[in-house]
């Protein structure tokens, strides 16, 4: 009996170990995405350029197509070494387009290749899960600036509300985000977080994280849409965009706790995935809702 409780104990302050390391990574990205887009559209009115806005339909299209390549490369590339250098390719991409974004609003052009360079070719040598948060934390702070500012607050809302859903269809029912996750996550090219239980596991290589393990994984969206509200509300002020991130946070907070919550499914002590969005969506909104009457 004393051994469950203990038992129960250390499993406890583990869980929370992991929280504390998700939420500064999750607020490290906002937070550098929302300076980042501030410090972009300064510089934009300043040289009085307009940025093209998106359309939903325009989003949905890029969206749909990712997904769709990314699935077919999961079901019908059967070549490890082929699936493993697409998966890896699509990753390079992603974060160098973001991470660009990112680094050139602090450093010379050319600096920021250089360092972005030197980062990936560090990752591509030894996926260490430090490194690996590193870069995705540049690329989606500046995928975020750079997609926050050519939306709307409502198209913004309007799209996490329905990528919530399709969150929620995706882990639930189709369960076609698992696999995909699994997949990358094989490949050592996962686009999310990996997040340890102590600040020694940020030295260890993805190499050898496996499904269900110690590590938990957030997935790049429920960083990114978020963000992509907060940034849509800069022309509003950057007190709008801070109380949504506040929410956001919050929403972080109550999808962690719905995971931990969960009866366990394996004497591994592992839990099932679950959608991290709908939360985090339904709490950024009502920080945005909250927006409205300020």
């Amino acid at each position: 009996m004393e051994n469950q409780k203990e038992i129960r104990q250390n499993q406890f302050i583990c869980s929370w170990k992991i929280f504390f390391w998700e939420a500064v990574l999750f607020s490290l990205t906002l937070g550098l995405g929302i300076i980042s887009a501030f410090k972009l559209s300064r510089f934009l009115k300043f040289q009085e350029i307009a940025l093209k806005q998106i359309s939903f339909w325009e989003f949905l299209l890029y969206f749909l197509l990712t997904t769709l390549f990314i699935l077919a490369v999961s079901f019908l590339v059967r070549f490890k070494k082929g699936k493993r250098m697409i998966f890896k390719a699509i990753f390079v991409l992603a974060v160098i387009l973001g991470g660009l974004i990112s680094l050139d609003l602090w450093m010379p052009d050319l600096l920021g290749l250089l360092f972005m360079f030197i980062l990936i070719l560090a990752w591509l040598k030894n996926p260490l899960v430090f490194l690996h948060d590193f870069i995705m934390v540049l690329g989606l702070a500046g995928v975020g600036a750079s997609l926050g500012l050519r939306v709307t607050p409502l198209l913004a809302v309007t799209l996490l509300m329905i990528f919530s859903i399709y969150d929620y269809i995706a882990v639930y029912k189709t369960k076609h985000m698992i696999k995909m996750a699994k997949e990358m996550l094989a490949e050592q090219a996962i686009l999310g977080f990996v997040i340890p239980q102590g600040i020694s596991g940020f030295k260890e290589s993805l190499k050898e994280i496996k499904p269900g393990s110690r590590f938990l994984i957030l997935g790049g969206g429920d960083v990114a849409f978020p963000l992509v509200l907060c940034i849509s509300l800069l022309p509003e002020g950057i007190i709008n965009s801070l109380i949504v991130a506040l929410f956001a946070l919050v929403g972080l907070f109550a999808s962690f706790y719905f995971f931990i919550n969960q009866p366990y499914i394996s004497t591994s002590g592992s839990r099932k995935p679950i959608p991290a969005l709908p939360p985090i969506a339904f709490f950024s909104i009502i920080g945005f809702l909250i927006t409205l009457f300020l």
